[in-house]
């Protein structure tokens, strides 16, 4: 009777589209490019070189309705890859050009939960990031919630930001650009190549050790990251 009663407590609280969501990767070997939902507790460890263990908590945001069409609201695959391999930044080496006394700048753009600069920020004290997504109230309480309960208030702000507008509100008191910017998963969209573009821009400093690092996922197709690959570039040379 206790195994019945467990049993039917367990169909009464599994959705049928989380069962179907469940099956999907068995059934048709698919591989899911959002890792949560709205309102979800996010858990990520990762294993620095030194073998460091860092733990992340996230709450995903949830948006107001009128911005759903941000698709803000979940833990993206291309950020937790981007999480899992944060060597590829190379950021030891910018680390190490910088002016004593002055922190390394870096910018995610899209941030969302916040998972990749926050983690950044956990594991690199003297690196200063600023983690940004649209001007959604909703979003941007969460964003910043996340930063101060990972205790990584010190060297990183949630910081509201519309791609393509000005930008000054994302700079620190000392107005330089950021040495680095990241993005994951922002390229979904092309109606929004223009102004992604235009972001970044604004906000990279031109400097010979500057890079952009774009993490991008395939679930709208190859041809959308060609006509952002495609796009020109000169602002950058």
């Amino acid at each position: 009777m206790e195994k019945l009663i467990i049993d039917h407590n367990l169909k009464l609280a599994m959705d049928p589209e989380d069962i179907l969501s469940s099956s999907l990767l068995t059934l048709y070997d698919y591989q899911p490019v959002t890792l949560s939902s709205a309102g979800s507790i996010f858990s990520f460890t990762s294993t620095a070189p030194d073998q460091t263990i860092t733990k992340v908590t996230l709450r995903t945001p949830d948006t107001q309705a009128a911005n759903w069409s941000l698709h803000a609201s979940s833990v993206w695959a291309a950020s937790r890859f981007l999480a899992d391999h944060l060597h590829l930044l190379e950021l030891s080496k910018h680390t190490s050009q910088c002016s004593p006394g002055k922190r390394v700048k870096l910018l995610e753009l899209g941030a969302a939960a916040g998972l990749p600069g926050i983690l950044i920020a956990a594991r690199n004290p003297q690196v200063s990031v600023t983690v940004s997504d649209y001007p959604d109230a909703d979003l941007i309480r969460t964003l910043a919630e996340n930063v101060a309960e990972n205790g990584v208030s010190a060297n990183c702000r949630a910081t509201p930001y519309a791609w393509g507008s000005r930008p000054s509100d994302l700079f620190l008191p000392d107005g330089e650009k950021f040495d680095m910017v990241i993005a994951a998963d922002t390229l979904w969209n092309p109606e929004f190549h223009g102004i992604f573009v235009e972001s970044l821009k604004l906000t990279l400093e031109r400097t010979p050790q500057s890079r952009i690092h774009l993490f991008a996922g395939l679930h709208t197709g190859r041809y959308t990251i060609q006509s952002f690959l495609v796009r020109p570039f000169a602002f950058l040379s």
